[in-house]
């Protein structure tokens, strides 16, 4: 899977604990957004209520069914065996995840993304090779992850992106009210999850979402 600059434009995370409805609504719900905009899609399964076990690889393989389906790059967040299990592009990683330098060495043919949010974890960052973007966030204040750290404003989001060169998708609290004021600073792609998750109009949400 080719994965470059604009599959970071509408970059959704999301699980089933994002999600209201049943299982099988959930995954419409995100064919639904993979056929209305959405560039790339982060399974993200963790927190209550979210799948474990098997049903948690089941959900990944009808997942990676519907983004080859709409040529979605398909990302999995900190579970190396999961995203190969599944034949996922590739994993997205925090700062207390997994050692990103053993997961690039162990699985080079995954595309792999970081999450920073200070300048020291960018410092961090910049010897790392094979780092395919990064995830930079929380911009606004979110309820999404109950381990957010404190919002970096969009100030914070163009101070840290202007000293990488690597591909940047902000995240965090981003909505159809905000986006346009990313946009109007930085040239990051976007991540979502709860304005995606709880719209009654998946196509509507997203049209408001894209860049203008």
């Amino acid at each position: 899977m080719q994965f470059n600059k604009k599959a970071l434009q509408i970059y959704l995370v999301a699980g089933t604990q994002n999600f209201a409805g049943s299982d099988a609504e959930f995954v419409n719900h995100i064919e639904q957004a993979l056929s209305n905009g959405v560039t790339a899609f982060q399974y993200r399964e963790k927190g209550p209520g979210s799948l474990t076990g098997q049903r948690k690889i089941e959900m990944g393989k009808k997942l990676r069914k519907i983004t080859t389906k709409h040529h979605v790059p398909l990302i999995v967040d900190d579970d190396v065996n999961l995203a190969n299990e599944i034949n996922a592009d590739g994993i997205h990683v925090g700062q207390s995840d997994e050692s990103v330098q053993k997961i690039i060495h162990d699985n080079p043919n995954l595309i792999v993304g970081l999450s920073i949010s200070t300048e020291s974890e960018l410092e961090y960052s910049k010897p790392l090779i094979g780092i395919n973007y990064l995830g930079i966030g929380p911009i606004f204040p979110t309820i999404s992850k109950a381990d957010a750290k404190p919002p970096i404003g969009i100030n914070g989001l163009v101070q840290l992106q202007n000293q990488v060169s690597l591909p940047v998708v902000a995240i965090g609290g981003i909505n159809t009210s905000n986006c346009q004021s990313i946009y109007q600073a930085s040239k990051a792609g976007i991540a979502v999850i709860s304005v995606i998750m709880d719209s009654k109009n998946v196509k509507e949400t997203i049209d408001e979402l894209e860049r203008k």
